[in-house]
């Protein structure tokens, strides 16, 4: 039996979003047994962009029934039932969210029909349920909203199942995308079904618990799976998945602690089938100092310089000089230069000179990152928990947990939790790279 279910909600996050209407129904292969749906009261703001969607108001979902209301509901309709959604990750993760609110793991099978139809019914340019519905001739009598798409939805399902290649599909999917032919030999299916659907490190290993490799990933249990989702080609492939024997992982909280873990852990272990990580040397470095006139200079020179203070480092002069052209360009400071030779000629005015310092040192300080000095606050391993990572002057230190009911979030209490990490430039890739998304992240500047 399938629960096939659809639900809307108040915007896309579902750590702090919530579910504003649900529809499910129950379908045995051939007819639909049952069915439910309602708006709901989600007790927070709706987005606009959503209500512009669904037509779903505030005014509408006020008086609704709240979540723990229709709860058991829920929890009837879908027992012992395959849970069915188009984009299944999002309603899943939108309803587990809602009932670990109220204290109940939520865990059922799952089915998606948009991997279905890509896999069962190929060659369509897009497999939105608008799309695919329109491509296929199913109509939809109320599109974005709960019972109409879930409707649509079960005659989707129901073609699917209709095409003999789906049980051999649908199989893979309830395995969680196992495809128990693609793995290695030796590798049982227990050995991935235990993996977290978490962030973390994992480990690949040999009979006498040898790392033969590691990755950091945001999702172990899935990276893992699609790692497994192709043959084994290539020698080295090969002769990896014969000495596989198990996996073993290790928890960070989010992506960003993930890839800085992997990182450190490649460099500690350097397994034989990992890219071997090329030893970072840095020898010149950025600085900033201060001519007679006290001008803001920015100089390179060696790292043991003495004079002045480090701003960023390189791993040759040659590197070093490309970055500061690079700089110069970037923020227009040919101008400042002009500026301040002007000075020089016609008398040094302390707002002008001050002016002209802030901006050669804000050049400088922004090329890593815009903040110099900050801390990214993350979610934890666990649920009272968050992460830090900590950059200071441009420099990676480390990172650490903390339990912000216990420890305020101001930089002095901060740095006591960070465990030290080395700096190089792969670290400093990540951890741009992150920023770059920095979704469900905090940047605290100091």
């Amino acid at each position: 039996m399938y629960a096939v279910i659809d639900v809307e909600t108040t915007g896309g996050s579902p750590s702090s979003d919530r579910v504003i209407e649900i529809a499910i129904f129950v379908f045995d292969g051939e007819k639909i047994t049952d069915s439910f749906s309602t708006l709901l009261n989600p007790k927070r703001p709706i987005d606009p962009y959503v209500t512009r969607l669904t037509g779903i108001t505030p005014e509408m979902v006020s008086e609704a029934p709240l979540f723990e209301d229709v709860h058991e509901k829920l929890l009837e309709m879908t027992h012992e039932n395959i849970f069915v959604a188009h984009n299944v990750k999002f309603d899943f993760g939108m309803l587990r969210q809602e009932f670990r609110r109220l204290g109940i793991d939520f865990n059922r099978k799952q089915l998606d029909t948009v991997t279905l139809a890509q896999k069962v019914l190929p060659g369509f340019s897009s497999y939105s349920l608008g799309n695919i519905c329109d491509s296929l001739g199913i109509e939809i009598l109320d599109r974005h909203r709960a019972y109409g798409d879930a409707e649509a939805t079960v005659k989707l399902l129901a073609m699917i199942l209709s095409k003999p290649t789906s049980s051999k599909y649908i199989e893979i999917e309830l395995n969680h995308g196992i495809d128990i032919d693609l793995l290695p030999p030796y590798l049982s299916r227990a050995e991935i079904e235990k993996l977290p659907e978490d962030a973390g490190v994992f480990y690949y290993k040999d009979e006498v618990g040898k790392i033969l490799y590691l990755d950091g990933s945001k999702n172990i249990r899935r990276k893992v799976i699609n790692d497994f989702s192709n043959p084994a080609d290539g020698a080295d492939r090969k002769r990896m998945f014969e000495l596989m024997r198990n996996i073993d992982y290790e928890l960070s909280g989010n992506e960003l602690v993930a890839k800085l873990l992997a990182y450190r852990e490649l460099k500690r272990h350097i397994p034989e089938f990992n890219k071997t990580p090329k030893v970072q040397v840095f020898t010149h470095g950025i600085f900033l100092d201060k001519d007679e006139s006290g001008f803001v200079q920015l100089k390179i020179h060696p790292l043991e310089w003495p004079n002045g203070e480090l701003i960023l480092k390189f791993a040759s002069k040659a590197v070093a000089n490309k970055i500061l052209g690079k700089i110069i360009k970037e923020n227009n400071l040919h101008g400042w230069f002009a500026i301040r030779s002007k000075m020089k000629e016609k008398g040094i005015d302390a707002k002008g000179q001050h002016n002209y310092n802030v901006n050669l040192e804000k050049a400088a300080r922004k090329y890593l990152y815009k903040q110099g000095s900050f801390f990214i606050i993350g979610t934890g391993i666990h649920p009272d928990e968050h992460a830090v990572v900590w950059v200071e002057n441009n420099v990676y230190k480390g990172f650490g947990f903390f339990n912000p009911e216990l420890t305020e979030s101001i930089p002095e209490n901060l740095k006591e939790v960070v465990k030290p990490d080395e700096d190089d430039l792969e670290t400093q890739k990540i951890i741009r790279a992150q920023m770059r998304k920095l979704k469900n992240y905090k940047v605290i500047s100091y």
